[in-house]
């Protein structure tokens, strides 16, 4: 029997389907863009003539109508196994569009006609493949709670100003989502959203992404110098320097996406050097069975965990379909959250460094893919949010009843 994890729903049967599809193409590639530091534009491409890039987009829109997150991040556990790159891309991609719905759902629910006209628009344009997403969060000398890139009121009109890096999948966005701070009439900030096409005037991506791993993924900086946007392209997400609910389920389904794109790094290198002692004839031996006993139970872990999470995550979702749940319920649910990524972070670490002590000198050699996923394997940690130590600061608040706030 096959332990690896499978979908809940009928959508998301036929979106793990593609993925692994899609995997199996992406592999072949995987070498050549990571040598050169190349985005894999003609993954996307593909991705977007099958449908999977409009997976979680409703099927009226053009879409999968995948709303499990569950299944959406075995979709990324699926091509972190062919290209961990391009599964980091597309989280990008589908975080974004599922969190659109998610606001679409609550908007029609309240009634706010202007949101469901803007929302629905988003959606029609990711389900015909017109538009690919990317979310600006990060920032240098800051957290993702206190973006400094600011949108000044100028008429009817915001001017952005700001540099924004670990842009993934830059290089084919053409809608940006800019978390963006606003100055009050108090002196002080607001939090907000702009939605900024690439080519407007004052914009700048910059190609730049030269990195240890992950060197396909495109998360180049963004620069804003007086960038100029629509009234209607900005809004507001809550206060500035504190975790939002709608912030943190979108990190729900973002971090998902993400730790399971990296499990598969870690099943793809199991599968690898299965199948290298196989055939040199090295299985026989007591302590390479050992290792591969060591790995196995650790992606038993890491698989039992995620799983538990994403169903967690999906029953939040449904109870909570037209509205953001309560901010104590959010906290236990991103905490769970946390906990997962710490844990399969860790191991699938652990299970690529396995994997290529037992390869010997060959899987140090960079034509071995596990030369690859040992790089790219090691970005896990520092995905937000959070990073390790803010994540242990953060489950120990929630778990003992404290505020949850980080430190800045």
């Amino acid at each position: 029997m096959n332990f690896e994890l499978q979908p809940l729903t009928e959508p998301g049967k036929k979106l793990v389907v593609l993925a692994e599809e899609h995997a199996a193409d992406f592999a072949t590639r995987a070498d050549q863009h990571d040598r050169e530091g190349s985005f894999p534009a003609e993954n996307i491409k593909a991705m977007q003539k099958s449908g999977l890039m409009a997976a979680p987009v409703p099927e009226e829109f053009g879409g999968m109508g995948v709303d499990s997150v569950h299944d959406l991040s075995l979709c990324m556990g699926r091509l972190g196994r062919g290209d961990a790159s391009t599964a980091i891309a597309t989280n990008m991609h589908l975080s974004s569009a599922w969190a659109v719905n998610r606001t679409r759902n609550a908007a029609v629910a309240a009634g706010d006609a202007q949101l469901v006209t803007a929302t629905e628009g988003l959606l029609r344009g990711i389900g015909s493949a017109a538009l690919v997403t990317c979310v600006l969060g990060t920032e240098p000398g800051t957290d993702l709670r206190h973006p400094l890139t600011e949108a000044i009121r100028d008429g009817d009109s915001w001017v952005l100003n700001g540099h924004k890096i670990f842009g993934t999948m830059s290089p084919v966005t053409n809608l940006f989502f800019v978390a963006v701070r606003v100055p009050d009439e108090d002196g002080g900030y607001r939090a907000g959203i702009a939605f900024v096409l690439n080519g407007t005037a004052g914009m700048d991506v910059k190609d730049n992404w030269d990195a240890l791993g992950m060197r396909a993924s495109g998360s180049h900086d963004v620069v804003f110098k007086d960038c100029r946007i629509p009234e209607a392209s900005l809004v507001a997400r809550g206060e500035w320097g504190t975790l939002s609910g709608q912030g943190l389920e979108t990190g729900v389904f973002g971090n998902l996406g993400l730790v399971a794109a990296f499990l598969g790094i870690a099943e793809a290198a199991q599968d690898h050097i299965i199948e290298l002692v196989t055939t040199r004839h090295k299985a026989e031996r007591l302590s390479v069975q050992r290792v591969i006993a060591e790995n196995e139970i650790d992606l038993a872990t890491c698989r039992a965990m995620l799983t538990r999470t994403g169903m967690a995550a999906d029953a939040y979702a449904a109870e909570h379909r037209f509205s953001v749940g309560a901010p104590d319920e959010l906290h236990e649910l991103h905490k769970d959250v946390q906990c997962t990524k710490t844990v399969v972070n860790r191991k699938a670490i652990e299970i690529v460094d396995r994997a290529l002590t037992l390869s010997g000198g060959s899987g140090y050699l960079t034509k071995s893919p596990l030369s690859r996923m040992y790089r790219d394997v090691r970005a896990g940690p520092f995905m937000q949010p959070f990073s390790p130590n803010e994540a242990f600061e953060y489950i120990g608040k929630v778990t003992l009843g404290l505020d949850p706030e980080i430190e800045s």
